[in-house]
């Protein structure tokens, strides 16, 4: 069953199959226009996005890219909602190639429910699979906006000998894909399972799209608890990408 809110952040005509791309700066050009389109945002919205994708690649894993813009253009955001565009052959992302790319701009925590059933979608190979190769947009629009959208991330508990910290999030860019995507390369040199809690939200620090499902922005309260050898320094690489500490533009 699919969710009113859902459905309103990502309408059935911004999902289009069966499209190609020679780069990722072409398949930027072609979800930021279904964006544009959609009226969700001005022009300028989709030069962000690509100036965004040059600081850090927004590719999430299983075939899915999630490109948005910068936090310096929120007024070019008309409205929050999602476009996607299917590209079957593929699309190269870094490493990657990616089928399905996501565009994103939000001005408010609307796209939130959206987040966290993408995080859920990204977690199941074979649906990712099947949604890259359809020829039916509803089916990938009712993939993203079914309700079952993930609460909790299966992040590890604090057990015994874990510590923790509350921090409110001073990065600009909040929790959302760029400072997500620091969080997980830092904690791949620190022996330690981390896991970073927004209000009843829950994320395995190790995985960028319950991270960026958390949906916390500049402001907000968010716990971090850890365990394992690393623990201490884990979470001090945490805290200093919350804090927004050596931020550059």
């Amino acid at each position: 069953m699919n969710t009113p809110l859902a459905t309103e952040i990502l309408r059935a005509s911004a999902v289009v199959v069966g499209a190609t791309a020679a780069d990722k700066a072409e398949a930027i050009e072609r979800v930021g226009g279904l964006l544009v389109a959609e009226g969700l945002v001005t022009d300028e919205y989709v030069r962000a996005m690509h100036e965004r994708e040059a600081i850090i690649s927004t590719y999430l894993g299983n075939g899915i890219a999630l490109p948005h813009g910068t936090g310096e253009n929120q007024e070019s955001i008309l409205q929050t909602g999602l476009a996607v565009a299917q590209f079957p052959a593929g699309v190269p992302w870094g490493d990657e190639p990616a089928r399905l790319v996501i565009g994103l701009a939000a001005k408010s925590e609307e796209h939130i429910p959206i987040l966290s059933r993408l995080a859920s979608v990204l977690e199941d190979a074979e649906l990712c699979e099947r949604l890259a190769r359809t020829g039916d947009p509803l089916e990938i629009h009712g993939a993203l906006t079914a309700d079952g959208a993930v609460q909790s991330g299966g992040g590890s508990e604090l057990g015994e000998g874990g510590i923790g910290r509350t921090v409110r999030i001073a990065n600009p860019s909040g929790l959302h894909a760029r400072p997500a995507a620091e969080i997980v390369e830092l904690l791949m040199d620190h022996d330690a399972d981390v896991t970073i809690v927004a209000g009843d939200r829950r994320a395995n620090a190790a995985s960028i799209t319950q991270l960026i499902a958390l949906g916390a922005s500049v402001g907000d309260e968010v716990g971090v608890s850890a365990s394992g050898d690393d623990s201490e320094a884990a979470i001090e690489a945490v805290l200093r990408v919350l804090l927004g500490e050596g931020e550059q533009r």
